[in-house]
């Protein structure tokens, strides 16, 4: 999710780069592929309008949702090349508008010379490594096959220097994006308290181990 200041910076990347940078817009129907992440040409895609939907589809045929894009979200493949997996984009509305840029073309020097064209393209790499980061997380967390071992990754990504991890949302929240039922998650923590590996204090929890 992006707040109003990411919204903004969004919004004008995508117009200054238009200015200086081929792309290209294209319009996909429901359920309709947007991009496999495994291609290797390499691309980086704005979502203009609508829903999209980034799936993993393993060797088993097991498909898990790894994130959901709305508009004004940004992905792209650069990263991902090579992954054992199978990792797609494909709409999640009626219509869904996207925008291409090619990842090459905004290496190469701007044609017009614009002042600000270094800056856009560092803006929008810091953007994308950003997402990359969130994604390969949740990647790396629905490899593990315990309610434990999730909720184990999800605290030591999350921890303060002290080893404090603070409840923003709602436990709810928490169980959802690591795929938990909640109940399930609530007494995996109970348990987790009883063998001394956390410990919970209202909307803190330390982990002890």
């Amino acid at each position: 999710m992006v707040d109003l200041i990411e919204n903004e910076r969004y919004l004008s990347l995508k117009k200054d780069l238009s200015k200086c940078v081929n792309t290209s817009s294209k319009t996909f129907y429901s359920k309709e592929l947007i991009l496999n992440l495994n291609n290797r040409l390499k691309q980086i895609v704005f979502i203009n309008y609508g829903r999209a939907t980034i799936i993993k589809l393993d060797e088993d045929g097991n498909k898990v949702v790894l994130r959901e894009l709305k508009e004004n979200d940004i992905f792209s493949n650069l990263f991902y090349t090579g992954s054992e997996d199978e990792i797609y984009v494909v709409s999640n509305s009626n219509i869904t508008e996207v925008t291409f840029i090619n990842y090459y073309s905004i290496l190469k020097n701007c044609s017009l010379n614009c002042p600000f064209h270094n800056q856009l393209v560092l803006a929008l790499f810091d953007l994308l490594i950003n997402d990359n980061k969130e994604l390969n997380e949740k990647i790396e967390l629905l490899s593990k096959r315990t309610v434990r071992a999730k909720i184990l990754f999800f605290l030591k990504m999350r921890i303060n220097n002290d080893n404090i991890f603070r409840v923003t949302t709602s436990y709810k929240a928490i169980a959802d994006y690591l795929s938990i039922d909640r109940s399930n998650f609530m007494r995996e923590l109970a348990k987790m308290e009883d063998e001394k590996i956390i410990k919970k204090e209202g909307r803190k929890i330390t982990l002890l181990k």
